[in-house]
């Protein structure tokens, strides 16, 4: 059975029962994966899934329940699986959308040529770069990760109130990562592309910048104890701000867990600071038309000039706050809906990032982090290794590592003196330029 098909299927069973309303998430992805190690195929994956899902509302009572075996047996005892969770669980208060003619914005998520794309032609892909990578530099040990990869997915979602949205996407990544070594030293640099044409890439280009950002942390040190300027490179800008999404996102607000609680409309940053989520912007992973739970998506300013607009709210969160939700439900077939953002986007500065590096007479830029484990959305706390460069007059000393910065986030986003002009170059749905935070404890 399609996929479609399935899900009309689930609608029809599901009417059945006399829900007080009801909606069906379904996808289905395909996926192929090449592994490239000392000029061979290493392993090939190809992965194919799908599986559909229904939550079901008995009297304000929701059950959840899905398969991924679509056959109207399977499909049928799904519906009542969900219809005997419903009488169990205690009630949810929201409304499920309407049906509404989406924005009609040709986002380019889907290129019908990357089907002609063969599985040789990325096996070619991986060998050239591999091949190139090693040929850059002497001090290159091997690449132990090497990688390129193709996938497309359709999802649909259907309600008991007449949404019927599908979409489709599809897209191409390759990445590596390369050990360079001097004596005992050894360091890992990597670079990664994705996109949806086999024009992104350079390989030339990817494997140079890889074994550049092995080779450049090979002098490695420590620095001194003490606090620091700190640009955060655009590489590892994004990763800090994203660590730190869910103090916006409603639920966590509602259930005491967000330290911006009641701070709308008040200051939570630096004027520099906007912050926005915008999910029509073309060609982007994130976009779409449309979240999980049948919401029509647009551009939500969440921070403007340092000031906390709003937060972020699904259906449920929506309901409880009395507001409309902001198109950022988040949601799998399988599990209950939570929130997510479309293309974080935080906006431009107007520095380049050498006058951002040229601003202190000593300043750390850091181009690594080194795991989160450390980092607590709840309360903010920052802990996390790092490497990079030490910066004296806006030139490079030296390559640093065997470092941790310490600070918080709700004081950090106070504490920024400058944006850069510029974004990473890579294929995400979070665009986060490099950033000159004023001080950060460091520990050496």
């Amino acid at each position: 059975m399609k996929l479609e098909e399935a899900i009309d299927f689930m609608s029809s069973e599901a009417k059945k029962l006399s829900p007080s309303q009801f909606d069906i998430l379904g996808s289905e992805s395909e996926s192929t994966g090449i592994e490239i190690f000392e000029g061979k195929v290493k392993n090939t994956e190809l992965a194919n899934s799908r599986g559909i899902g229904i939550r079901f509302f008995l009297n304000g009572s929701p059950g959840i329940s899905y398969t991924e075996k679509f056959t109207k047996e399977a499909i049928a005892q799904t519906v009542k699986d969900a219809f005997g969770n419903a009488r169990i669980t205690d009630p949810m208060d929201l409304d499920l959308p309407e049906m509404v003619a989406l924005a009609t914005i040709d986002l380019d998520v889907y290129r019908e040529e990357l089907n002609q794309v063969k599985t040789d032609d990325l096996i070619a892909i991986g060998i050239e770069l591999e091949k190139i990578a090693l040929a850059q530099d002497k001090r290159i040990l091997n690449v132990p990760y090497l990688g390129v990869s193709m996938s497309s997915g359709n999802s649909m979602i259907l309600n008991s109130k007449g949404v019927r949205y599908t979409n489709r996407s599809n897209g191409i990544s390759g990445g590596l990562g390369v050990v360079a070594k001097v004596g005992s030293i050894s360091k890992m640099g990597s670079f990664s592309r994705g996109g949806r044409s086999l024009d992104i890439f350079d390989t030339e280009y990817m494997a140079k910048t890889a074994v550049e950002r092995a080779v450049e942390l090979l002098d490695a040190e420590s620095v001194p104890s003490k606090k620091y300027p700190i640009v955060f490179s655009n590489r590892v800008s994004g990763s800090i701000i994203g660590m730190f999404l869910s103090p916006y996102f409603a639920e966590a607000v509602q259930k005491g867990q967000s330290r911006l609680e009641g701070k709308v409309g008040e200051t939570i940053g630096v004027p520099t600071f906007t912050m926005s989520s915008q999910p029509h912007l073309v060609g982007f992973p994130g976009s779409g038309l449309f979240d999980s739970e049948g919401v029509p998506t647009r551009e939500i300013s969440i921070v403007k000039n340092g000031i906390l607009q709003t937060y972020l709210y699904n259906l449920e969160s929506a309901k409880k706050a009395n507001v409309l939700p902001t198109g950022t439900g988040a949601r799998s077939y399988a599990g209950k809906a939570g929130t997510g953002i479309s293309n974080l986007i935080v906006e431009k500065g107007t520095k380049s990032l050498n006058e951002l590096l040229s601003i202190y007479p000593e300043c750390l830029y850091i181009t690594k982090l080194e795991g989160s484990s450390g980092c607590s959305a709840i309360s903010g706390e920052i802990s996390i290794g790092v490497q990079g460069h030490l910066y004296t007059n806006g030139e490079r000393n030296r390559a640093v590592d065997k470092i941790t910065l310490s600070s918080n986030y709700f004081e950090l986003i106070k504490n920024i003196d400058f944006f850069s002009n510029e974004y990473n170059d890579n294929f995400s749905s979070v665009k986060v330029p490099d950033f000159l935070v004023k001080e950060m404890n460091v520990a050496g």
